[in-house]
């Protein structure tokens, strides 16, 4: 046999090595800190390192997968946290597609790698396709969410290209090929574990296989269709299953989370939700990162709408504020938002380059073919999907009809489909302009007509700006609001003090000038804002119309002179990279504004432990270990590997140790009520309450709203809340009940509403009058409430009741009207008192529920049928002996039939409990706690958390990718051996 000749093999692919060096170099060069030894600073690693600490820490001591976390939200499985599927050998054939790089470079060169192969798929010559890369690579989003931390969605992002590359393969060019390749892709792409981008990813696909069944009638060749599309259909369902342990788990627990749907049909305030909820995620939670219509404009122009949320004296216009123009007004202006758009915040705009975007409508005017309107629809059609809540009536449809559509939240996230299809129209249109020249300069002026429509619409929207729209929505209700807030601040301050400044509160004239004195104070902030913003605005307009007039140019002088098509290229790609990239440095760059530190790097060893224990979190422990010897032996013996004992790294380190080693020994949890569900920095170093993710339980999401948010401490006694994290200290809480305890009763409840309210106290009000008493709009003569619902009593005027006042003084009350027709709460016993009738009563409130999670257990009806026994002596003892996160052992000693409630989350899919050996019945109760019937006698109770789909799962993954690389494998031996037979006989 031959040698291979790879000099020849160089000749024949000299591009491509070109290309892939192109990639290489411009990877390093942007993400030079990289590879001198530090990484980036990631808001969303730094969180992933605290929720995945304790599956890291038993991974590394055990050698095996715990799948299950108490490290967050009081406990939930770790399928979206952090499992590794050993099977899955696909997942070390991604890493090449990052040249087995970390984040964010790594992510970054699949971003290039990954749109090359996809045109290189589509037959676009290799030249125009590393043009096309570039342009897609540097998109400013897609740099964002590196800066941000989204390596998954940025993965998934870097493989989707590949797998729309052998999709048009399998229809186009080459059937076989096309379709082991995207089993192979669609494969990677799944691995990458963002289920959300291979959705959109597969709504695209849906475009393009109507293009193609189009164009196959069209060419009367619907058999190759049909043979293309059932062959892609079954390797999609073959990637599936190499992926089947994370996409079937992750389904799994989905109907559990806040993805799946809601057991609740009430509000906090006790009004029913119906409008608001669907068999996923809420509405409300869906769009709340909603494109603006008219921040759609960032498309093509990335400051319409600022830019980041920042500061404006700390974002990149703040030179701005010290132009002859704003230097007055910029103290006015400085600490205000750079961003005005419809979203709660961002970091930064979605902007794909107004070249690329003008390349793109060419696209539509030159290109044959349906595959142009496959792009141009899904690209509108994921446009008006961004707007979410600005949109409503497509997102209703969506919502309600598509499924799994709600499943998902940040609609925003679809831009990435926006992304990479305006990219690839521009790049099939250049792939064109440079294969039919003389095709299109025959056909010239609908290239005249559409550069003298962008440009022209490019310059009116310059000059006549957004008319009122420099304001965000929120800006506009805080002037409106203004002038009634300051009244309402007039009426309740003290008049001898108002008089004192000259304010006379009785006197309307002067009233109204303290108001109108503040409201011109407002008027001239948020016009100097204005009138800033408007500067912002306009000048990212100009520096699109530069770009956008170097763009028609290039095109211009290829089509009407002999310049190669090669300067042409090399033009257009230095013009789109540095549009992009000088909007790109803004939100990643490798700055040191003191002069010493990267603004957004830190040296590799710091990141390596992000979190540094405080003061509180060293008190816990010494509070811990104080109380146990054992536990104090086995922290003195930690120690960090390099054995230093200096230095920030090595006490962080240190510390961590220490905790881990303290928090596989014990079980309480830690609350830290400042950073609530937004942060895992709790989670880093105990079992907490805290924690970050988007697919939290729903259970513990409806007891946060409903009980946690309002201090319950019930509730937070019944999760064995240990200790508060408050101010830096830690304070330990004396009421935690522990890891079980034996209970009294079950207090039996109809329905999960009434479960979950039952968790609070419950309280009576009731109308004392011949008038009207509405309960969130239903008019009662008496009903049972929380607290919190909204009360409105009628007697000609209408009264909105603060229930508060009186839900907290625990006693029973009487809201009460005096002579002077003054309302207010009063003690009931009080009201019996008054013999001069001084008050009338208009309503009453008693408590009829106290919740004693100590003695009572909440249980549903279904449950609670389940059980020989709805009451107990709650005599006996039952400890936790041992800890794991996945298995936990209790000693029990109980001389009749008891019921142990357990501070731990149920989950009915993989929470098994064994008594002597034998599998027992786990309880919900209490809406998210485990319980158990505790027969009479001494003994074991173990809980273990059993999966078995995970480990059939892993060897299913394992079996498909050998079979995917042998079959690959021999494909490319078939095609190897045939290319040699045919070389040997032209010999």
């Amino acid at each position: 046999m031959r040698k291979i000749n790879f000099q020849q093999l160089f000749k024949n692919n000299w591009i491509h090595f070109l290309a892939i060096g192109l990639f290489i170099l411009t990877t390093f060069i942007y993400f030079q800190p990289q590879f001198t030894g530090h990484s980036l600073k990631q808001h969303d690693i730094e969180q992933f390192k605290g929720m995945s600490n304790e599956i890291n820490h038993f991974r590394d001591i055990n050698g095996e997968e715990p799948l299950w976390t108490n490290s967050m939200f009081g406990g939930m499985p770790t399928y979206q946290i952090s499992t590794k599927y050993k099977g899955n050998l696909i997942k070390s054939v991604s890493r090449t597609f990052q040249l087995w790089i970390s984040s964010p470079g790594g992510m970054f060169f699949a971003y290039l790698l990954g749109f090359y192969i996809m045109l290189l798929c589509m037959k676009v010559n290799a030249k125009v396709a590393i043009f096309g890369a570039f342009a897609f690579a540097f998109s400013s989003y897609f740099i964002i969410i590196l800066q941000a931390g989204h390596n998954t969605k940025a993965a998934a992002i870097g493989l989707a290209p590949p797998v729309i590359g052998a999709f048009y393969m399998a229809y186009r060019h080459n059937l076989k090929w096309g379709i082991v390749l995207s089993a192979l892709f669609m494969s990677m792409q799944l691995t990458a574990n963002h289920v959300q981008i291979t959705f959109y990813l597969g709504m695209l696909l849906v475009f393009i296989g109507i293009a193609e069944f189009i164009r196959h009638i069209k060419h009367k060749n619907i058999v190759h269709f049909l043979k293309a599309t059932g062959g892609l259909l079954l390797v999609y369902v073959f990637a599936l299953g190499i992926n089947y342990g994370n996409l079937s788990l992750t389904n799994d627990y989905a109907k559990y989370t806040i993805r799946g749907g809601n057991d609740i049909s009430i509000n906090v305030d006790g009004s029913a939700n119906h409008e608001n909820s669907t068999s996923g995620l809420d509405k409300d939670y869906i769009t709340q990162w909603s494109y603006g219509v008219k921040e759609s404009m960032t498309l093509i122009s990335p400051y319409t709408l600022g830019g980041s949320s920042t500061a404006i004296a700390n974002s990149q216009f703040a030179d701005q504020l010290r132009t002859p123009e704003m230097r007055s007004k910029a103290s006015l202006v400085a600490q205000n938002n750079i961003y005005w758009g419809d979203q709660p915040f961002t970091s930064g705009p979605v902007y794909l380059g107004i070249i690329v975007f003008f390349l793109a409508i060419l696209g539509m005017v030159y290109l044959k073919g349906p595959m142009k309107w496959a792009l141009f629809g899904m690209t509108l059609l994921a446009l008006m999907l961004s707007w979410g809540k600005n949109f409503m009536g497509l997102t209703d449809f969506f919502l309600d009809n598509v499924p799994f559509y709600n499943k998902f939240r940040a609609v925003t996230i679809i831009l990435a489909i926006v992304e990479l299809t305006i990219p690839l129209l521009a790049v099939l249109f250049l792939n064109r302009l440079f294969k039919k020249k003389e095709e299109i300069l025959n056909n010239i002026k609908p290239f005249y007509i559409a550069s003298g429509a962008l440009l022209g619409v490019m310059v009116v929207l310059t000059f006549t700006g957004l008319g009122n729209g420099y304001l965000s929505a929120q800006e506009n209700e805080y002037i409106y609001s203004y002038g009634d807030q300051v009244k309402t601040q007039l009426a309740n301050e003290d008049p001898a003090l108002l008089k004192e400044n000259g304010i006379d509160i009785n006197n309307p004239t002067q009233v109204q000038q303290v108001i109108d004195q503040q409201m011109k104070r407002v008027n001239d902030q948020f016009g100097a804002l204005t009138e800033f913003r408007q500067g912002v605005y306009q000048s990212s307009m100009l520096r699109s119309i530069f770009f956008l007039v170097m763009g028609i140019a290039l095109i211009a002088i290829f089509l009407k002179t002999t310049v190669k098509k090669e300067y042409i290229l090399i033009g257009m790609a230095l013009f789109v990279v540095v549009d992009l990239v000088m909007v790109d440095l803004n939100y990643l760059n490798n700055k040191k504004s003191d002069g010493r530190n990267y603004d957004h790097w830190a040296d590799k060893e710091k990141n390596d432990f992000p979190v540094s224990a405080s003061q509180a979190d060293k008190q816990i422990l010494e509070q811990e270990i104080a109380a146990d010897p054992f536990l104090k032996k086995l922290v003195d013996n930690v120690s960090v590997s390099n054995g230093k004992s200096r230095g920030r790294v090595n006490q962080d380190e240190l510390w961590l140790k220490k905790l881990q080693t303290l928090g596989m020994a014990t079980n309480y949890r830690v609350y830290e009520p400042s950073i609530g569900f937004n942060s895992s920095r709790a989670s880093y170093f105990h079992k907490a309450l805290n924690g970050y993710h988007g697919a939290k339980l729903r259970r513990i999401q409806n007891v946060k709203d409903f009980h946690i948010n309002y201090n319950n401490m019930d509730v937070l006694n019944m999760l064995n809340i240990k200790y508060f994290i408050q101010e830096g200290q830690a304070r330990r809480n004396p009421g935690a009940l522990g890891n079980v305890w034996l209970i009294k009763e079950m207090n039996v409840q109809p329905n999960a509403n009434k479960e979950l309210l039952a968790l609070g106290n419950m309280f009576m009000v009731s109308n004392e009058t011949s008038n009207s008493l509405f309960v969130n709009g239903v008019e009662k003569k008496s009903d049972t409430i929380s607290g919190r619902e909204k009360v409105v009593f009628f007697d000609g005027d209408s009264l909105n009741v603060d229930l508060m006042t009186a839900v907290r003084s625990g006693v029973s009350s009487s809201f009460v009207k005096d002579v002077n027709g003054q309302t207010n709460w009063i003690p009931t016993a009080e009201l019996a008192k008054d013999s001069l009738n001084s008050f009338s009563s208009l309503l009453s409130i008693q408590m009829i529920h106290d919740f004693d999670p100590k003695n009572e257990a909440i249980i549903g009806k279904e449950e609670a049928s389940q059980l020989s026994s709805l009451t107990f002596t709650g005599q006996g003892s039952i400890q936790m002996k041992s800890y794991a996160p996945n298995a936990m052992v209790y000693n029990v000693n109980v001389a009749d039939k008891q019921f142990g409630v357990f501070s731990e989350m149920y989950f009915p899919d993989g929470w098994n409990a064994y008594i002597k050996g034998e599998k027992v019945e786990i309880h919900r109760v209490n809406y998210l706690l485990r319980g158990l019937e505790l027969p009479a006698g001494e003994y074991e109770v173990e809980m273990r958390f059993e999966v078995p789909k995970f480990d059939f799962a892993n060897n299913l993954s394992f079996a498909g990718s050998i079979l995917l690389f042998i079959v690959m494998g021999g494909l490319f031996f078939k095609d190897f051996l045939m290319k040699r037979k045919e070389e040997d006989a032209a010999e």
